[in-house]
């Protein structure tokens, strides 16, 4: 039996859970990004190498550096949560076509979950070889452009081992861990999200099919009523529990002035 389209259903929402997924990812990465630029540029400033019309090459070489390293990263970061939503996907459907079956045949369903383990040590590794590629391009290119421009070898070489000593110190290894906790978090979340869809298309399934076997219509906006109902009354309980406060706040307040009158009266 097909419960109009659930497997469709899944597939679509799983996706757009997917690309809000990969825009937060994004807004992170680009936050990561700017720590690698304001390195750069301190240790070009540190140099006496700034953004003007001399070295605005230089500047500008940076950037389109970077743009390729966020977008590598970007990359690699959403075929690991492109993986996870086909995965999830499939065993959703999968779930979808064993629970009508069990309904069917009225016997026990049993959950079949996609198990994904997050590889930290390859993820850790990849994130540490794209950003030393970066630095080592950018660390060549920069030479290459400020000899060019006349300056001094012993400028050359302070911007040479600055970059050097920054790539391969502690600090590298705090930045890939950054970008490594940002892709597990994110990942994580992905997992999360997509395990509330496919059990909530599970609950409309056996709610469709209970409803086709009484011969009634489902209503499939009831949830999201009963959603905002419920939201409704948690909002109005709040607002009722923060009066009280006032309330209180306000008694305790009179109570003090009062015992305050007296006291000064006496």
């Amino acid at each position: 039996m097909q419960l109009y389209n659930l497997d469709t259903k899944v597939t679509d929402k799983s996706y757009k859970i997917l690309n809000n997924c990969i825009e937060e990812q994004r807004a992170l990465d680009s936050t990561r990004i700017g720590e690698i630029r304001a390195k750069c540029r301190s240790i070009l400033e540190k140099n006496g190498i700034y953004e003007d019309k001399k070295n605005g090459i230089v500047y500008q070489n940076m950037e389109n550096e970077l743009k390729k390293l966020e977008k590598n990263i970007a990359f690699f970061n959403e075929n690991n949560f492109e993986e996870m939503t086909k995965n999830k996907i499939d065993a959703s459907i999968e779930n979808i076509t064993a629970k009508i079956e069990c309904l069917e045949q009225k016997s026990d369903f049993i959950y079949s979950d996609e198990k994904y383990t997050f590889n930290r040590a390859y993820n850790e590794n990849a994130i540490r070889n794209m950003l030393f590629n970066y630095f080592e391009t950018y660390k060549a290119n920069t030479i290459e452009l400020l000899l060019k421009r006349g300056y001094s070898q012993n400028t050359l070489d302070n911007i040479e081992d600055d970059i050097l000593e920054y790539s391969t110190s502690k600090n590298s290894d705090i930045l890939t861990e950054k970008f490594t906790q940002d892709g597990f978090k994110s990942i994580s979340s992905l997992k999360v999200s997509l395990d509330e869809l496919s059990s909530n298309i599970l609950n409309e399934a056996e709610a469709r099919f209970n409803c086709q076997l009484s011969g009634t219509v489902y209503d499939e906006l009831k949830e999201k009523r009963d959603l905002v109902k419920n939201k409704a009354a948690k909002v109005k309980e709040l607002i009722y529990q923060i009066n009280s406060i006032d309330l209180k706040a306000g008694e305790f307040k009179e109570k003090s002035i009062f015992v305050e009158d007296i006291n000064k009266a006496y």
